[in-house]
């Protein structure tokens, strides 16, 4: 498997996380949503910086294309997560953690008559 340095790291994580949100949502549109309060950039590259599989002479961090997808997983978790978090904040699904399951689980609220 090829392995290959980030030259960029800022366009590389903000490349990242556009192809994240594009990925949840095809119609997407990057100049109509604050991506900054789902992941910021910062958060990206330190996500970069733990995941990557070291670094080169001139300290930049090597990937192979396992690790280039982990990072893209790890980012839409992210955001899939804030996503989730904004809805049960407000009522718009419920959610609890299961102990037999060990993770949180979400449902759509009953609607009262």
């Amino acid at each position: 498997m090829d392995t290959y340095a980030i030259i960029d790291v800022e366009s590389y994580a903000r490349d990242m996380r556009d192809s994240a949100a594009k990925f949840m949502n095809p119609e997407h549109q990057d100049k109509n949503e604050d991506l900054d309060s789902y992941i910021t950039i910062k958060q990206v590259i330190s996500l970069l910086y733990e995941k990557c599989g070291g670094f080169d002479d001139n300290n930049r961090p090597l990937l192979n294309e396992d690790i280039n997808e982990d990072i893209f997983i790890c980012i839409s978790d992210w955001m899939f997560g804030i996503g989730l978090s904004r809805l049960a904040s407000e009522n718009l699904v419920e959610c609890a953690w299961d102990d037999e399951q060990n993770t949180m689980v979400f449902w759509a609220p009953q609607k009262e008559d």
